[in-house]
């Protein structure tokens, strides 16, 4: 067992995406045998890029341990947010949006309406950062500037291209969070360091990544109680209301 603390996983993937494959079943298996109490999943592929109603299904209907980010392509215009109300009925706690597979900037005109509706939600944002040019560290960074009351988790830590802006952008945006799933242990430690523990969120990004490494980059930091637990549980808890 490489934990003692209750952990929720802020960033879990369901569906088909090239080589990868993840579906409930087989996340809530990797959940047990890590002792992971909780997975908040959003849709990969097809479900996230073109059929947002089988993809939000997948994660929407995944059993009582595995909570729902929904999603819809802002090209979709008004169906988008639709989508998202449908979400928010069905029981989904926060909007996830990928700028590099649905082609956008997060500081555009069209993703705006997304946004300004998760706002109106009280919901979190989880936003894949790390890949040029869409997916943007700075621009995601913007987008939470403008509205200061929404918290934006940066998916992913900025990895692989943009971890070096995090530091500076973390600082300046307060509402500004980060989950775990792709970062190196020195760049988790920096952040506590910098700025605490309180706007860092565990997450696996399963099937991408594997309890096993992103639990053993945690345990190997030596961080207090508190702050493990912060990171591994209480901040999850709270940003997505659970």
């Amino acid at each position: 067992m490489l934990n003692t603390l209750p952990v929720i996983d802020a960033h879990a993937m369901l569906g088909e995406e090239a080589h990868l494959h993840l579906d409930a079943e087989t996340l809530l298996r990797r959940m047990d045998a890590a002792e992971v109490t909780m997975a908040i999943a959003r849709p990969m592929g097809a479900g996230l890029v073109v059929d947002h109603a089988a993809g939000n299904a997948l994660v929407l209907k995944a059993g009582p341990r595995i909570r729902g980010l929904v999603t819809a392509n802002p090209w979709w215009g008004g169906k988008a947010l639709d989508a998202v109300a449908r979400g928010r009925d069905d029981g989904a706690v926060g909007l996830f949006l990928d700028p590099t597979r649905q082609g956008f900037m997060p500081t555009e005109s069209i993703a705006m309406p997304l946004f300004e509706r998760a706002a109106e939600y009280g919901w979190p944002v989880l936003v894949r950062t790390g890949t040029y040019v869409c997916a943007d560290l700075l621009a995601v960074a913007e987008v939470a500037r403008r509205l200061p009351a929404t918290p934006f988790i940066a998916g992913f830590g900025g990895f692989a291209d943009m971890w070096f802006d995090l530091p500076g952008t973390f600082a300046a945006i307060p509402n500004l969070y980060v989950d775990t799933s792709m970062m190196i242990g020195d760049g988790i430690r920096a952040l506590v360091t910098a700025h605490g523990p309180s706007r860092i969120v565990f997450g696996s990004a399963e099937p991408r990544n594997r309890y096993a490494v992103c639990l053993r980059t945690l345990e190997r930091l030596g961080l207090a109680e508190d702050a493990r637990r912060a990171i591994l549980h209480d901040n999850a808890k709270r940003l997505f209301g659970l």
